[in-house]
């Protein structure tokens, strides 16, 4: 009988609090939804050319299009997004520019490769593949999280070939340093990584059908939003950017989701290279980034030379979908500096 009481108890006390937990997402979202913010910029990308024609190196498909003409601006996504993360700025620098983005192997509308391997050093064939397809006289190269991983990848491997056409490097929400020294948890995971945290990445790197199914359906759920909202997004984020992260995040395969994961938990780059970087740097980052902190962002920038360091206050992760407008004039500062002498 007191085995039945306590199981009954416990049981309660799990409702009870999912209850809350329920309540409170929902609480929130109206929240959210009641201040979207006055700021509306333009999001629909007119004259978007798209390619389907670009293979990675080892052959697997990668999606890319431009809007614009003019110098080339390279825009690389982050984990479980795709180039649309960036329909703000598209629209808004595709006015005075080629404005290239990608979806990284995996996300969005490119291929999962045969092989499984989703490392950073594929990720950055992924990025080389692009830049040659397009093969621009100059060119400016913007990451944001995963995407920055990617784009000093890419400086360890490719920049040589590309000197003197390379203009500028921006990096966005991301870091030169190991993942877990900038992220929430950081300590927990490391001390749970390789194992046995290694073996949960290992089951779900295979495709598991029901497993996907779930993880949707959270996505779309109010823990779902509630979850999203505090990893990705600062104090006041508008419900619309972020019931447009976790759409997704839910359109990516979970099995290629634990395989970006992996890649990203054994990230490392040659400091060395940043050391020698001999083109304008802008390092963006943000007060409430819960993923790559501060921090680590502003720690990132002591390693390459003279960077300019941006902190937007109150604001996120994804700060290309939370404060759009402040990131672009950012970025227009910036690519003026490095296409300066078109200006003349």
């Amino acid at each position: 009988m007191q085995r039945r009481s306590r199981f009954s108890a416990l049981l309660q006390w799990g409702s009870v609090s999912l209850g809350v937990i329920w309540g409170a997402a929902r609480l929130v979202q109206v929240k959210d939804r009641e201040s979207q913010g006055d700021e509306q910029l333009e999001s629909q990308v007119h004259g978007f050319t798209p390619r389907w024609d670009i293979r990675s190196a080892d052959g697997t498909p990668i999606f890319a299009g431009h809007a614009g003409e003019g110098p080339t601006v390279f825009l690389v996504h982050g984990i479980t997004c795709n180039g649309s993360i960036w329909r703000y700025q598209v629209p808004y620098l595709s006015k005075q520019y080629r404005v290239v983005t990608l979806d990284l192997r995996g996300h969005g509308r490119s291929g999962i490769p045969e092989n499984g391997d989703h490392s950073t050093e594929r990720l950055a064939e992924d990025l080389e593949a692009v830049v040659e397809a397009y093969d621009p006289g100059e060119f400016v190269l913007a990451g944001h999280s995963m995407g920055g991983f990617t784009v000093f990848k890419w400086l360890e491997r490719f920049a040589p070939g590309w000197r003197g056409r390379l203009k500028g490097v921006v990096i966005l929400n991301s870091s030169a340093l190991p993942l877990t020294e900038g992220m929430i948890l950081g300590r927990a995971i490391d001390s749970l990584y390789p194992f046995p945290l290694s073996r949960l990445i290992e089951f779900l790197q295979v495709p598991r059908p029901a497993a996907q199914k779930a993880v949707a359906a959270f996505w779309k759920s109010d823990p779902g939003y509630l979850l999203m909202r505090y990893v990705a997004f600062g104090k006041n984020p508008p419900a619309r950017e972020v019931d447009f992260q976790r759409q997704m995040t839910a359109s990516t395969p979970l099995h290629c989701f634990a395989r970006a994961a992996r890649a990203c938990l054994e990230y490392r780059v040659d400091h060395s290279i940043l050391a020698k970087l001999d083109v304008p740097s802008l390092v963006i980052t943000s007060t409430h980034d819960r993923l790559i902190s501060a921090a680590s962002s502003r720690r990132t920038s002591e390693l390459m030379p003279g960077p300019r360091l941006v902190v937007f206050r109150d604001v996120g992760h994804d700060t290309p979908l939370e404060c759009p407008g402040e990131l672009q004039r950012e970025l227009e500062r910036f690519l003026s500096l490095c296409f300066d002498h078109r200006q003349a």
